[in-house]
């Protein structure tokens, strides 16, 4: 029998995701000191809401948790399966390989019915591996497309999420000018007490702003979800084809 050389396939752990598009420098920044900023926020529409303002508080949780990965999807995962069906699709082919390098390393020494049943087994084999190979590396063309898409949505989310960074930035600034602390807060609590919303009416306007554009990212969420379906059914095709 010849001698044949078998090659080990790689079947090692696919690595993290990356991003491939360029990210909003200014959403890093935002996100580290959105704490602050909610919590005097927060302060202030428990004062306003004293006067029946019936403003709802901020969410607590990272910008990122809240309204990106919501949305978007966890690009850097959905890549890493992309990953994961190069490295697989790679190795059916590598086992191919070895299958069909069996076979020419057979074919010469075993003769008879054993050996050409042994050979059409392995060649049957080979053909199953290649088809799946393919099947896989579709699969893999699949997730980077998902990924790419979710990627994409991701930026725009951290545009819309700096924009309501500058917002709550300034209407916490307003708020601080306004109180200038724990005895300011009381003060700002009994003047709205006493003259009621209207002295406070431009506060309750930005308040209403950046909720707006809370619910707004929300309701690109919503939006979303109808494409996020179609993608769920694009994937349980390939999952069908991998348990097959």
């Amino acid at each position: 029998m010849l001698a044949v050389e078998l090659v080990v396939p790689d079947l090692r752990a696919p690595e993290p995701g990356g991003r491939e598009l360029r990210h909003d420098a200014t959403f890093g920044a935002w996100d580290a000191s959105l704490s602050a900023l909610r919590d005097v926020v927060n302060t202030g529409i428990r004062v306003l809401n004293q006067a029946g303002a019936g403003l709802t508080l901020l969410p607590e949780g990272s910008l990122e948790e809240l309204l990106v990965h919501p949305v978007s999807g966890d690009y850097g995962a959905i890549r890493r399966n992309a990953h994961a069906c190069h490295r697989v699709a790679d190795a059916l082919e590598t086992w191919t390989g070895n299958l069909t390098g069996l076979c020419v390393a057979v074919l010469p020494a075993w003769r008879g019915l054993a050996g050409a049943a042994f050979l059409a087994r392995l060649q049957a084999q080979a053909v199953t591996a290649r088809v799946v190979a393919e099947g896989v590396r579709r699969g893999s063309i699949l997730f980077e497309e998902i990924a790419d898409a979710s990627e994409r949505l991701g930026v725009r989310v951290e545009e819309l999420v700096v924009e309501l960074g500058k917002a709550l930035g300034r209407l916490a600034c307003r708020l601080l000018a306004r109180a200038g602390g724990p005895a300011g807060w009381a003060a700002l609590a009994g003047e709205v007490a006493l003259h009621g919303l209207e002295v406070v009416t431009d506060l309750v306007d930005d308040v209403r702003r950046v909720l707006g554009l809370v619910e707004d990212l929300r309701a690109l969420h919503r939006t979303v979800s109808a494409w996020a379906e179609l993608q769920r059914g694009r994937l349980g095709s390939f999952a069908d084809l991998a348990a097959a």
